[in-house]
């Protein structure tokens, strides 16, 4: 019985960590510059209320991309997309 109780966890775990690093995957260097690229151009041609706000999330976008927080960059460009109005 305990064997079969450590089998499990073991297995959850292996999964758990597939996970985690197929998500670790999709967020890398290459998206993060997409989107940087994305929101500069969109930020270059807005003059809304919300412009300072995405400039923040921008910024920090590209911190955390830079220092290799791909998916935490991804998204505050996100953020900073949805308060542009862009997809």
């Amino acid at each position: 019985m305990r064997k079969t109780f450590l089998t499990i966890i073991g297995l959850s775990a292996a999964i758990a960590l597939g996970a985690t690093t197929a998500s670790a995957e999709a967020a890398s260097s290459a998206s993060c510059s997409q989107a940087r690229d994305k929101v500069a151009e969109a930020l270059s041609k807005d003059t809304s209320a919300n412009h300072d706000a995405a400039v923040k999330e921008s910024n920090y976008g590209r911190d955390f991309c830079n220092n290799g927080l791909y998916k935490q960059g991804l998204e505050h460009y996100a953020q900073a997309m949805k308060l542009l109005g862009i997809s």
